[in-house]
């Protein structure tokens, strides 16, 4: 495994360009990589405007430039060009640093007009220090970032999956692989494929039921580990995807379905008991290469035929609120949303969903509570109940949040 630095040059203390690089970083990690991260902004001022490199600090910088195997190098654009800070560091390494080595440019700014910095101006630097591989980048629009002050960051779609893409060749390229995920599309930011049919069954794609250790599962619950971590800003048993035990995706209570083309999983997700009639949906993810090809609605028919197969009757599914995409899927494949949709998801928490599979298997309509004046506070949303039991009680809100962290339940 390569040893990669990752040099942010924003001179804020929290920038758009840190946490670009700090979801960059968690796929380098989840592939195996040991990666140190240098913010430029933290090295002593004077000595790296004065060009010290005596300073033990400056010295500790340029042997982590000389000592990396590949890096990362991301910056603000600025009047059209990469940050000044970046410039004063660079100008401290020899004339050849990056001698050899695998760079990813990438870059964040304030307007789509700076689209081209990356390649007109990031990349020639790179290369006149030697670089040995200057990979495809991609420049971020800061508006496409969204930090929370826990650390958490959501990066919006159209952001989210370019980048994806352009870190997975950068990897292959210090991999020294022909390929991870085989050919690579025409243009980073387009879907891998043509959509495909919401019909479950359809034979478009080959659908797998498995068991939660299958092999096939790996790079779906690998991304599902680094979109998680990134959005909700620390490790926890949820962010991680041990907050259940994989027996409980095991038939008979449960199942693991994946969708394959050509042999390579594009989309997969989770049935689990909830109750004796009710199956809850976990581990919802599409492959970033294929997006927008209407895979989601796809594995939630087939996760709902599967739960039929099982006996369910209904499904109870929870998605957290740093989660928009997964939201507005569940809205588009006729799930009764538990919550109020008008309220912000970040005071909300966890966002539940149902959704009838036989009818007459029924939900206890969903009403905000009556305002309490006894000093009690009753629960943000109703558990999911069938028809003709009581829809509050004061065991609901710990049964709710019984699996959540920090009140987010993925």
């Amino acid at each position: 495994m390569s040893s990669i630095l990752s040099i942010s040059a924003s001179p804020q203390p929290v920038s758009s360009t840190f946490s670009l690089v700090t979801h960059v970083n968690r796929r380098l990690v989840a592939a195996g990589h040991t990666v140190r991260n240098l913010p430029v902004r933290t090295l002593p001022a004077t000595p790296l405007l004065v060009g010290d490199v005596t300073h033990p600090a400056l010295i500790d910088a340029i042997a982590a430039v000389r000592d990396a195997d590949a890096l990362v190098v991301a910056t603000p654009v600025y009047q059209s060009s990469y940050s000044g800070l970046l410039k004063v560091f660079l100008d401290l390494l020899p004339q050849f640093a990056l001698r050899g080595k695998t760079v990813l440019p990438l870059a964040t700014g304030g307007s789509p007009a700076h689209v081209l910095a990356v390649d007109y101006a990031l990349r020639p630097l790179l290369s006149a220090l030697g670089a040995a591989h200057v990979t495809p980048g991609w420049f971020v629009p800061s508006g496409h970032i969204r930090t929370f002050p826990d650390g958490g960051v959501l990066i919006a779609p159209a952001s989210l999956g370019p980048v994806a893409q352009v870190t997975e060749e950068f990897l292959t390229t210090i991999d020294g692989t022909a390929g991870r995920t085989g050919a690579l599309p025409q243009r980073v930011d387009a879907a891998a494929g043509p959509r495909v049919s919401p019909v479950a069954g359809h034979a478009d794609l080959q659908v797998h039921r498995v068991g939660p250790n299958d092999p096939l599962l790996a790079p779906l619950l690998a991304d599902l580990v680094v979109e998680y971590g990134t959005r909700y800003g620390r490790e926890s048993a949820n962010t991680q995807l041990t907050e259940v035990p994989p027996a409980d995706f095991s038939p008979p209570n449960g199942v693991f379905v994946v969708l394959t083309e050509g042999g390579a999983p594009v989309a997969g997700g989770a049935i689990r008991r909830y109750d004796a009639t009710t199956a809850e949906v976990k581990r919802v993810w599409t492959a970033h290469r294929h997006r927008r090809r209407g895979l989601g609605l796809r594995v939630m028919a087939e996760l709902e035929a599967a739960a039929i197969g099982l006996g369910y009757l209904r499904i109870h599914l929870t998605t957290g609120p740093r989660q928009p995409e997964a939201r507005d899927l569940y809205l588009r494949a006729g799930y009764t949303p538990r919550f109020d949709l008008t309220a912000d998801p970040e005071a909300v928490g966890p966002l539940p969903f149902g959704k009838e599979l036989a009818p007459g298997a029924g939900f206890a309509p969903w009403t905000p509570p009556e305002p309490r004046t006894d000093g009690v506070r009753l629960p943000d949303q109703p558990v999911l109940v069938a028809a003709g039991q009581s829809t509050w009680g004061p065991d609901d809100r710990r049964h709710l949040h019984s699996r959540a962290v920090n009140g987010v339940r993925l």
